[in-house]
């Protein structure tokens, strides 16, 4: 029998960073970091920060359901993480409150006032997770669990 090599160790050990929830999250936070940008910047086309809304919207459900989901619910559970796993639960009814404002308004100022302050909440929101939120939840998490939330 063959002594099984360093390299085909590493090829038969599955890599569980890419499922790593922290990362996926990450990775969705990019281009929602882009709209926000452009819906923020009120020298910006009316036209354009509208759009940029348009995609903002229904990719910041997509992304924030599972969140909510599987980490919230979890650091909700974890007594030291617990205050942040709520923190992180009124952000968003309140982005998703500020959403569906902004789907029921036809004056275009108050549109565009809307569309601020979502992207400002939003901006916040993500600034303190990825400052704060997920650095500590990876402190009291390993690899192998965050995997197990990420699939």
């Amino acid at each position: 029998m063959q002594k099984e090599t360093t390299q085909s160790k590493k090829a038969s050990t599955p890599d569980l960073t890419h499922s790593d929830i922290i990362e996926i999250i990450l990775e969705d936070h990019k281009p929602l970091k882009q709209l926000i940008k452009v819906m923020k910047d009120s020298d910006k086309d009316f036209a354009e920060r509208k759009s940029a809304f348009e995609e903002f919207a229904p990719a910041l459900m997509a992304h924030a359901k599972p969140e909510e989901q599987i980490l919230y619910t979890t650091l909700k559970a974890d007594d030291d993480l617990r205050e942040k796993g709520f923190e992180s639960d009124v952000e968003h009814s309140l982005a998703n409150q500020l959403v569906e404002e902004c789907q029921r308004t036809d004056d275009k100022d108050l549109l565009g006032a809307r569309i601020k302050v979502l992207a400002e909440l939003v901006e916040h929101h993500i600034e303190e997770e990825e400052s704060s939120l997920l650095p500590d939840f990876k402190k009291h998490s390993d690899l192998h669990e965050r995997a197990q939330m990420g699939n």
